[in-house]
């Protein structure tokens, strides 16, 4: 069972992935693996700059390099910020 849901949110994840699209200049959520400095090494690596406070355990809101750069240091995918509203849960949306 919990492979299937694995699956299921792998194949979600993969469908805002392929959907995002980077907007020069905008931030884009930076998702890599925690090994070797996880997202944050990533960000530096391609030259981008993190935004905002808070960090994920396997992301960031960077901007500041191009999509072939953050893939290119290492970057699992890319998402647009608004995929957030999907992952994220507060007290006001259960």
């Amino acid at each position: 069972m919990a492979g299937g849901v694995l699956t299921v949110l792998g194949l979600e994840v993969a469908g805002f992935a392929m959907a995002a699209e980077m907007v020069p200049g905008e931030p884009v959520l930076v998702v890599a693996p925690p090994w070797s400095g996880g997202a944050e090494a990533v960000v530096a690596s391609a030259g981008g700059a993190i935004v905002g406070p808070t960090q994920a355990p396997l992301s960031v809101l960077a901007t500041g390099a191009s999509e072939e750069a953050f893939r290119e240091s290492g970057a699992w995918f890319l998402l647009s910020p608004s995929a957030l509203s999907s992952f994220c849960v507060t007290k006001d949306t259960v």
